[in-house]
Parts: C-alpha cells; structure tokens; sequence
C-alpha cells in the first residue's frame, strides 16, 4: 500500500508472488513503506486497486491497529422511475480496512486526512477534555492547526496530534463573543461533543481569523440539520427528561412513588411513561439516566438556535 499522485495504491502482485512495482519517480519510499506493512516480496494474493483521495468520505480508527476508509462508489441508481429520468447519481459508501502497527497506521491515518477532499479552515483551537469546562473570558492555551470537515465529521488537527468527531456525537455549537487583536477580528465556536464510547461531554473551542467563521457557520448549519433529532415529546415527558438532564429527578426505588406523586400521577403511570421513553432510546431506567439522544434532544429542546449566546 502506498500513497501517490492523490491515490491510497493496493498494489498488484504476480501469482509467482512478486510485488508488481508501482511506476514514479518515489518507487523506493513506497517500497520501504510496502515494507513496514509486512508487504514483501513473497506475500501472496492481494488484488491490485487504488482508491482516489477525492473519494475518500471518512477515516476512522477502529482500534489501535485497525484503520477504516469510507469511500464513495457512485454509480447510476435505477430504483425509480424519477431516478432514471433524472439521470441522478447515489454516492454509495463502501469501506476498507488496514491492518498494521500502529505507528504505521498513525502516520497513515494522518495523511490520508490531511489528503481527503473536504472544506479546510485555518484555525486556533483548545480542547477541555471530557468533563471539561471552556470558557473564553480566562486565558487559555491555543495551539495553531487546521479544521476539516466532510459530510461524517470534521477533524481538529494539530501539529503532533487530531481529534476526530462525527457529526451523530455533536451535541451542540456556540459561537461565542468576536474580539480584536491588533487590528484583527477573532470569533470563537464552542463545540461539545460526546466522548468515545460515553455519555460524558468533551468541549474543544475553535478561532478562526475575519469573515472566516460565516462560511464555516454556514457549513455547520447545514451538516447540524441532517443530524437534527426528529423527535417531539409531550409537556410532561419533556419536563421529566429536563429534569433527569439537570439530576433533580430521583428514580430510585425508595423515592419512586415520592416522584410520581409531584407529577401528579400514578406510580403505574410513571412507569408506563418511562417505558415509552425507554423505547424511543431516550431514557435509560435502569441507570436513572438519559441516553446519548436524550442528552441531545434536552440540549436542542433548552436553546434557541444553535449559533446563540
């Protein structure tokens, strides 16, 4: 495997189980490559196929020695009568897999981003962490990089390391208040997201130089809207998930039926309820908790519009 000319190469190898060379003036850095992925001379059986770095959509690390690729493969879709009128294209997402040590992955995985076709803005940003608290009027310690973004998720990416987050583990973006430096226009963008694997929110800020912060707004906006929440619950479902959002809601058995009566309803009706809230994967019960969907149905429900404050 190798990167050339804007393409991630899987080279051919012939059945005697020689590596066919890959053509360039950079044959010995892809040949010392090819080597760190155990990809000798005598390996047998891989198909040759490259995938273009204009078609790549998302890069993931699965593990820590397993990387995933998501690639488009458009092809005419003839499900409809409309489609084929229209002579529409469907970007179907396939994904790849790679499989190595993980210093070779993070260098891989590194430039595959930094080669992906998406919107790329320079940037000063800060991350607070899960659990972290970010705020603009204390002194914090910025570090310079660049913001990608594609349809799946944007990346923060620094000078030794980057944070990867889906658009579906977004929980809310703020701008916050503009300043001058020396002349120059500052605006700041508070991002919280939901840490891997976790409920918890991690919070990264984001400046960026003049004007610049409109067109990434507009972007924002856009990609925000497909992964808004469809969904609407009644007045009292909605004060039970604010209240269980803000821990002053005791589920607990000794205060069951001590709760149920400050809504004014039946212990049977508290427990319907929260069953129903439970198969919309809003609440989970059994933790007193709610969910990744409820934490952000409760964060969108609370806000006026995602660029306030």
């Amino acid at each position: 495997m190798a990167l050339q000319d804007g393409y991630l190469v899987f080279p051919t190898r012939h059945k005697s189980g020689k590596r066919t060379p890959i053509p360039g003036p950079v044959g010995a850095g892809l040949n010392a490559l090819l080597g760190k992925f155990g990809m000798g001379s005598t390996g047998k059986g891989l198909k040759g196929f490259s995938i273009p770095l204009r078609d790549m959509r998302d890069v993931i690390r699965e593990d820590t020695s397993i990387l995933a690729i998501k690639h488009s493969d458009i092809t005419n879709s003839p499900a409809t009568e409309a489609e084929q009128e229209s002579d529409s294209e469907v970007e179907q997402l396939l994904t790849t897999q790679l499989s190595a040590d993980e210093p070779v992955l993070n260098d891989v995985e590194r430039e595959l981003i930094m080669g992906m076709n998406a919107y790329q803005f320079n940037v000063y940003f800060t991350h607070a962490g899960v659990g972290g608290v970010l705020s603009m009027d204390k002194n914090v310690e910025l570090e310079k990089g660049l913001l990608k973004i594609s349809d799946l998720a944007l990346w923060i990416i620094g000078r030794e390391r980057h944070q990867r987050i889906a658009w579906a583990n977004i929980v809310n973006v703020e701008q916050k208040k503009r300043s001058i430096y020396k002349g120059t226009e500052y605006s700041a963008i508070a991002i919280d997201y939901f840490g891997e694997g976790s409920t918890e929110i991690a919070s990264s800020i984001v400046i960026t130089r003049g004007n610049t912060v409109e067109v990434l707004k507009r972007h924002v906006l856009e990609l925000l809207r497909a992964y808004k929440l469809d969904e609407k619950l009644d007045d009292m479902e909605n004060q039970i998930v604010t209240m269980l959002y803000a821990g002053a809601l005791d589920l607990s058995e000794s205060a069951f039926a001590a709760t149920a009566e400050a809504f004014a309803m039946s212990e049977e009706d508290l427990k319907t309820m929260l069953e129903h809230l439970k198969e919309r994967d809003i609440v989970d019960p059994a933790a007193q908790a709610l969910t990744r969907k409820g934490i952000k149905y409760v964060v969108d429900l609370s806000k006026d519009g995602t660029f306030g404050g």
